[in-house]
């Protein structure tokens, strides 16, 4: 048994964009969850004595401590052969939830700030990006990619950041534009700059490859999201 996990229930689904929801989840017993901010990840599980879940970036639902929403993949095309740590996310169901935890970045006014983005990683880049925005004169451009417009999620979560960073949306890009694109703005760079990811685990893997050419490895930080096993960063 995981006594950190307390057990939540779905209270309701609805479509973000194509093959993305959100779900709502609300703690039983009204047990309150400690302070978060939107774009914050927290772990579920299917049952308290699980070794695997799944990690989601969640955002709060107003006046409300006991409830909040994770954004989710879930797309019709994925088959039945669905992963043990996958959710149904039906109405009533229940699913154990860790605490929620944010993203710790180092602020250095001096250091160039380079993030990458896609599926339900950008609300978790739009949360460190809103921190970095906070610390004036910081040097902040973000990368974020989608497959198609109607997939695009969450892009309003990084437009309202135009004032303060470098916003850049690419749709439709093939495997080889993305790398292309990440050599472009990771060369040339100072090795001090951050470079930080979200999305699926072969997107952040490339950004990965494409930043070590430049960049200290200590100040590449990817937000890994989905399937993990309790204890992993």
């Amino acid at each position: 048994m995981n006594d950190k996990l307390i057990a939540a229930i779905v209270t309701r689904k609805w479509p973000l964009a194509q093959g993305y929801h959100a779900v709502e989840l609300e703690t039983k017993h009204r047990a309150e969850l400690p302070p978060f901010e939107d774009g914050a990840i927290v772990d579920l599980a299917r049952d308290n004595g699980s070794r695997v879940g799944r990690t989601h970036p969640l955002w709060h639902i107003p006046s409300r401590s006991d409830a909040f929403i994770v954004g989710v993949r879930q797309d019709a095309d994925r088959g039945t052969n669905r992963p043990s740590s996958d959710f149904l996310w039906n109405r009533g169901d229940e699913i154990y939830i860790g605490a929620p935890r944010g993203t710790a970045v180092v602020i250095d006014q001096n250091a160039r700030y380079i993030l990458f983005s896609a599926g339900v990683g950008v609300k978790a880049i739009a949360c460190v990006a809103r921190n970095i925005a906070s610390a004036a004169g910081c040097c902040l451009e973000v990368h974020n990619f989608a497959r198609t417009s109607q997939r695009a999620v969450f892009r309003a979560d990084l437009d309202e950041l135009r004032d303060h960073a470098q916003i850049n949306h690419r749709i439709g890009l093939s495997e080889q534009q993305i790398a292309s694109v990440a050599v472009h703005a990771v060369s040339p760079t100072h090795a001090n700059s951050h470079v930080i990811c979200s999305g699926p685990p072969s997107f952040m893997k490339l950004i990965e490859c494409q930043a070590l050419q430049w960049v200290y490895p200590s100040n590449v930080h990817k937000i890994v999201l989905g399937e993990r096993a309790f204890g992993e960063r």
